[in-house]
């Protein structure tokens, strides 16, 4: 493992906050030498002051997206905070499956999706909720779009296929047999599910015009991770990408607007936070 400087960990630390928002804070310069160090040898760096330069240097930008792919957590689970899923399961599904019938295409996002989990346990809510209420065949009314940063994560995400240790990362015995298939040592989810979410490689420093609007946003975990400036600037962004007045914004049970945006009103459900848009 290749060790690095203090002066090495600023370069370091501030190339992958300017281009991917993730802020390191002191005393985590065991992460880079963690998480960097094959990458460096590999790349032909004997230290990260070169590294560094490499990284600069590399006008193709594969490199960068290996150092924030190296970087980005991916920590993630199904139905992930119990509190979360039943507003969404109570409140906000049904409200938005009532737009669908009245003719309305319904767009949500997973904004920081990781390898997936989340995006299909939406998906998973959604058929349940219009199976339930016989209305199947509104489903062509919906669509899911699961972004993130980090291009390996992705491709777990748009293959559907988990291992036995992700899958019992808060999955219900009851959802993992009915919409999901055994195939080998890895279970996939099934195409009627799939189909459902669309999964596209997007920095969320970047402009979200080409993404369009959406009748509700998650971006949980995330933003634990982000400069007070860039969660300013995002959440703002977040409140101009949303359609109407009163649509959610749903992030981490550990993470606040107080004091960083005035574009959403705050109630509560049960212990989760719910932010609608004003």
């Amino acid at each position: 493992m290749i060790n690095v400087s203090e002066p090495e960990y600023i370069l370091l630390k501030q190339f992958i906050e300017n281009h991917c928002g993730i802020v390191l804070e002191n005393g985590k310069e065991y992460l880079i030498e963690t998480r960097l160090s094959e990458l460096a040898k590999e790349v032909g760096a004997v230290s990260f002051q070169d590294f560094h330069l490499k990284a600069k240097s590399d006008k193709s930008g594969h490199l960068r997206e290996r150092i924030i792919d190296a970087m980005t957590t991916n920590e993630t689970s199904w139905f992930r905070d119990k509190s979360a899923w039943e507003y969404l399961k109570m409140v906000a599904v049904p409200a938005l499956i009532d737009r669908m019938i009245k003719g309305e295409m319904v767009r949500i996002w997973s904004a920081a999706a990781s390898t997936g989990q989340e995006a299909y346990s939406l998906a998973m809510l959604f058929y349940e909720i219009l199976q339930y209420r016989g209305k199947l065949n509104y489903l062509h009314r919906l669509e899911i779009l699961g972004t993130d940063i980090s291009s390996s994560a992705l491709t777990t995400a748009r293959l559907g296929r988990f291992d036995t240790i992700a899958i019992q990362r808060g999955l219900p015995k009851d959802k993992q047999s009915r919409f999901f298939k055994k195939s080998d040592n890895h279970w996939e989810i099934i195409p009627e599910i799939k189909k459902l979410v669309s999964f596209k490689e997007f920095n969320l420093q970047n402009s979200f015009m080409s993404l369009g609007l959406f009748d509700m946003i998650l971006c949980r975990y995330a933003s634990i991770y982000f400069s007070e400036q860039f969660k300013t600037d995002l959440f703002s962004k977040f409140a101009r990408a949303l359609k109407h007045k009163g649509d959610v914004l749903l992030l981490g049970a550990t993470e606040s607007l107080r004091g960083i945006s005035n574009s959403f009103d705050i109630e509560y459900y049960q212990n989760a936070m719910i932010n609608l848009k004003k």
